[in-house]
């Protein structure tokens, strides 16, 4: 989530000025204005275009419907994105898809702007890249090292094994890092779904990325062992904003230009910061004046003013802020 706008506010200033000389004035800003990223489909999973504020009305933890003051496409902004790839069970033809085609993705869907971090688990996790640019040939070293650290690591047998972290405990342990980057939080998942130990359940991932304002994919199979996990995992994209991509490997290089593509199409939704703010992670619901297949809106993290700030004699008071930002 970024936080762009500037609340300008002026005052006399008591400072030892010249008689003669024309009033000081402090300048003191505020970073007030939410940007929601909120992933928008129609037909065929086609990314909807041409809307206006007017047609997208907003619901912040199921107060009164507003609509947002500004809208634009996400465009070039930042991706920070962070893969995780489980190497668990048998060699998947999927994986295999995804490292020959991972370094014309890289080459042709990234911005020199954007960071990758590379992550693969099996009895443990693994990380060869953090925060990197998208440089193709490093990031291929690394994929390829990541993977066979976590293929090497598997091979050792029940006793390597013995760790009850599992794949829910290390995602959430990805999305944690995530968290002190500026840019768009995204984590990307390749998995067959054994999810079959594990400290963490569900519901904590789901909270975790609406803390750290992550939004979660996932690009698997359709095979019937991802039916249980699929479910947790549908709920926990849904909830951020994202989503699970079925492919197969014939089709793994267009799921992921398409996942990219998802990502700059997302409308970042524009409003003030309401008042009483009272907590920091809220629920957005977002619906829009149209048919639409799909409407996933990230879920939001404010900073909470602290209350030095709120008392001090610059401060605009918060009765003075509209609970709805449609209001004057």
């Amino acid at each position: 989530m970024f936080l762009a706008f500037l609340t300008i506010i002026t005052c006399k200033a008591r400072a030892q000025s010249p008689p003669d000389a024309p009033p000081a004035y402090t300048l003191h800003v505020y970073t007030d204005l939410i940007e929601l990223p909120t992933l928008v489909l129609g037909r065929n999973d086609h990314p909807v275009r041409s809307l206006n504020p007017k047609n997208i009305n907003i619901r912040l933890d199921g107060g009164s419907p507003f609509h947002p003051s500004g809208i634009r496409l996400e465009g070039d902004d930042p991706i920070l994105l962070a893969i995780l790839i489980d190497t668990q069970g048998k060699q998947s033809p999927l994986l295999t898809a995804f490292q020959n085609g991972f370094p014309a993705w890289i080459t042709s869907s990234f911005r020199p702007q954007d960071r990758v971090s590379l992550y693969a688990m099996n009895c443990a996790l693994f990380r060869t890249a953090y925060d990197q640019p998208p440089n193709a040939a490093l990031l291929e070293t690394a994929l390829n090292s990541v993977i066979g650290s976590a293929q090497s690591d598997g091979k050792k047998g029940d006793v390597a094994c013995q760790d009850q972290s599992g794949l829910r405990d290390y995602l959430d342990l990805i999305i944690e890092r995530s968290y002190p980057m500026p840019g768009r939080r995204v984590v990307l998942i390749l998995s067959d779904g054994m999810d079959d130990k594990g400290l963490l359940v569900w519901t904590d991932l789901i909270s975790d990325a609406a803390l750290y304002s992550v939004t979660t994919f996932g690009i698997n199979v359709p095979d019937a062992q991802l039916f249980p996990w699929g479910g947790s995992f549908n709920d926990l994209s849904q909830r951020s904003g994202g989503l699970n991509m079925t492919t197969t490997p014939e089709r793994v290089s267009h799921t992921l230009a398409q996942f990219i593509d998802f990502l700059r199409q997302r409308y970042i939704l524009q409003f003030p910061m309401p008042a009483p703010i009272n907590n920091n992670v809220h629920e957005a619901l977002v619906t829009i004046d149209r048919s639409t297949k799909l409407i996933r809106p990230s879920q939001i993290t404010v900073p909470i003013t602290h209350p030095s700030t709120q008392a001090g004699p610059v401060n605009v008071p918060v009765e003075d802020r509209p609970a709805n930002p449609n209001q004057p």
